[in-house]
């Protein structure tokens, strides 16, 4: 299973999201393999890995996979990216290179999970088009609801360019405060457009989300009894049924 954490707004909890569905099924026992496909090289950061030969960058520019996988635990592994994915996106014109590279590894793991940038450009196109599933995280706020359309109409549009089986898209509620009714308020207006595709589970505001990431860990190990935790294992949970 391939899941892509996407959205064209930046600022949405993607990378925190990756990093904690990420280390939520690896504690649930599974293998997971964490790609950093997002030029400010945020997961890599926010994991503490240091600086590595073979990252992203070489595999987007058709290098073998195997050797950009950096393994974190014996069922958790990354490939991390660097400064210089940046320069490296401006150059790229193909859109089937990440799922080209994948072929050959995507078996190894039960649970590929990929970081994006905000917006849409060639990588995070590249990773939309090898997903099984298009996790979009959002904040409660009402300019959320035009940004997914946006977005779910840009997704449907690659999927028709390309010709490819759409992938599923779940949308995932973060930063969510239930004391603010204008919170509950947006909620309400997504889930009236986008029932089937919107997630039970919110992240709720947790500082230790934002404490764990500058650290280095998971909210996992950070703080595993904290409002963060349990979310990001019910979000895990959540997606393990599908």
């Amino acid at each position: 299973m391939i899941i892509s954490i996407a959205n064209q707004k930046g600022g949405v909890a993607k990378t925190t999201t990756a990093l904690n569905l990420g280390a939520g099924l690896n504690k649930e026992g599974r293998k997971v393999l964490l790609i950093d496909l997002d030029s400010q090289t945020d997961l890599t950061i926010g994991l503490g890995i240091p600086e590595t030969q073979y990252t992203i960058n070489d595999v987007m520019q058709g290098k073998p996979i195997s050797k950009s996988i950096t393994k974190l635990n014996n069922s958790l592994s990354i490939i991390p990216a660097n400064k210089d994915l940046k320069s490296i996106q401006m150059s790229l014109n193909k859109f089937d290179i990440l799922s080209k590279a994948l072929a050959s590894v995507k078996n190894d793991y039960d649970f590929i999970i990929i970081d994006t940038s905000p917006g849409i450009n060639v990588l995070t196109i590249n990773a939309i088009l090898t997903s099984n599933i298009i996790l979009i995280p959002i904040t409660a706020e009402y300019f959320a609801l035009r940004g997914l359309k946006d977005f779910t109409e840009t997704i449907e549009q690659l999927n028709k360019k390309f010709d490819i089986t759409p992938a599923k898209i779940k949308i995932l509620v973060t930063n969510f405060d239930t004391r603010k009714v204008h919170h509950r308020e947006a909620v309400e207006l997504v889930e009236k457009h986008f029932k089937k595709e919107l997630l039970h589970i919110k992240i709720r505001t947790n500082v230790a989300l934002t404490d764990s990431t500058s650290q280095g860990k998971s909210i996992f190990e950070y703080a595993p009894t904290s409002h963060g935790s349990q979310d990001y294992l019910s979000l895990t949970k959540e997606i393990m049924k599908g």
